[in-house]
């Protein structure tokens, strides 16, 4: 009677506990969790993983997120096709972040948010295609819905 229970509890506990804690990643798919897998926890990339969504600390070199990120991000790549909340920072030069809507930082040579942006980018080119409440500091700022102009250097803002 206690083993079926036992087994039982496990079963229940795996779905319920659907969330991977780690993941490295050598060349995506060659890479602990499967990219299905939603990380909560610590990412690791080598050269490249993908997964679905994750909360955490994501570290590498490139990193690709197909839903939601919560955390911090430190890539030379950093690729969010969802929201994106917390920070994306790069390392080097020529680094590319980018995330569909973004309450954060983004802070690479290139910085792109496709939709909303709620927070501040630093780069040489920023670009926000969406709305928002934003600030721009870099070489070229590109912000669709400025409040002074769409394209400027140095600055640029939406209040």
């Amino acid at each position: 009677m206690k083993i079926p229970f036992i087994i039982l509890v496990f079963t229940i506990s795996s779905y319920l506990m659907a969330e991977a804690p780690f993941q490295i990643g050598l060349v995506n798919p060659v890479q602990y969790q499967d990219e299905s897998e939603s990380i909560k926890g610590v990412k690791l990339n080598i050269v490249h993983s993908a997964n679905s969504s994750v909360t955490g600390l994501d570290l590498g070199f490139a990193s690709e997120v197909r839903s939601d990120f919560t955390g911090v991000q430190f890539n030379f790549l950093n690729l969010n096709d969802g929201n994106t909340k917390g920070a994306q920072i790069g390392w080097g030069i020529f680094g590319f972040s980018s995330a569909e809507n973004m309450t954060g930082l983004q802070w690479n040579t290139i910085n792109n948010t496709s939709g909303q942006m709620t927070g501040l980018q630093l780069g040489l080119l920023n670009m926000i295609h969406g709305g928002g409440k934003n600030f721009q500091f870099g070489l070229i700022n590109y912000n669709k819905n400025s409040s002074i102009f769409f394209i400027l250097p140095f600055i640029n803002f939406n209040l």
